[in-house]
């Protein structure tokens, strides 16, 4: 489902299929890299490089994974203004996305930039350098919910407040003790960067209930209960609400 509001919004990412593995349900997912001569590398990796004092192997509690940083590195990784500014508009793009269906899990190894080997003018080879799509999505719309849970919050009206104290994967600042729920993230980028959150902002608005309950409607019955389905919808409804009102946090 991630995957799919992803492509609707307009965001590079896998293909995936649902699937079935030696008798286990789960997802197929294509890889996104063009050939053996692609390289994907980790935010982690790359602030490490850019970032003094930047603990690459720091799994939970990494405080130095704040926007701040992430845009430091894109200063660095893309020298030209126009590369930067297409980088940087689409990591807010990313960032809106995982507000709208609540990815949680946006640590500093699951965003990165992939290396394509290329040929240059002169004959010398050399590296072609972009952001790589969104992936890794399965931390999305409360999946680590039981459906006893989901139905307390659809029957106490707290659907908002799920959302807004999710956990997440970036800081505030290196001080922070606790990160940042996705949705504050995104409250973030539209005070801080409205030139970039704005444009992502009308396509979550333009993103129908129309569209978003035809892809739920084609989830078969036996990969989904009826409140995960109704949960499903109050959420991003919650979701998209709060995203193109821009309600302070």
């Amino acid at each position: 489902m991630a995957s799919e509001i992803a492509q609707r919004l307009g965001l590079p990412t896998h293909h995936t299929e649902l699937a079935l593995w030696e008798g286990k349900r789960g997802c197929a997912v294509k890889s996104f890299l063009a050939s053996t001569q692609s390289v994907l590398v980790h935010g982690n990796e790359l602030l490490c490089g850019l970032i003094t004092g930047y603990d690459k192997d720091k799994a939970r509690g990494q405080a130095d994974h704040t926007f701040d940083n992430i845009v430091k590195a894109f200063e660095k990784l893309f020298p030209l203004d126009k590369a930067r500014r297409e980088a940087s508009f689409r990591m807010v793009g990313y960032l809106v996305f995982d507000a709208l269906v609540g990815n949680t899990d946006r640590h500093h190894q699951n965003w990165g930039v992939m290396l394509e080997r290329e040929v240059l003018p002169d004959q010398k080879p050399g590296f072609a350098l972009q952001l790589a799509p969104t992936f890794d999505h399965a931390s999305s719309l409360g999946r680590e919910l039981t459906d006893v849970a989901r139905e307390r919050y659809l029957r106490d009206g707290t659907v908002n407040r799920y959302i807004r104290k999710g956990h997440g994967g970036i800081f505030g600042d290196a001080l922070a003790r606790h990160w940042l729920s996705p949705m504050a993230v995104a409250q973030m980028l539209a005070t801080r960067y409205a030139p970039f959150f704005n444009p992502w902002q009308t396509r979550v608005k333009e993103l129908s209930d129309e569209v978003l309950s035809d892809l739920l409607s084609r989830v078969p019955d036996e990969r989904i209960s009826a409140s995960d389905r109704s949960f499903d919808l109050a959420f991003r409804k919650e979701s998209r609400k709060l995203i193109t009102s821009q309600i302070t946090l």
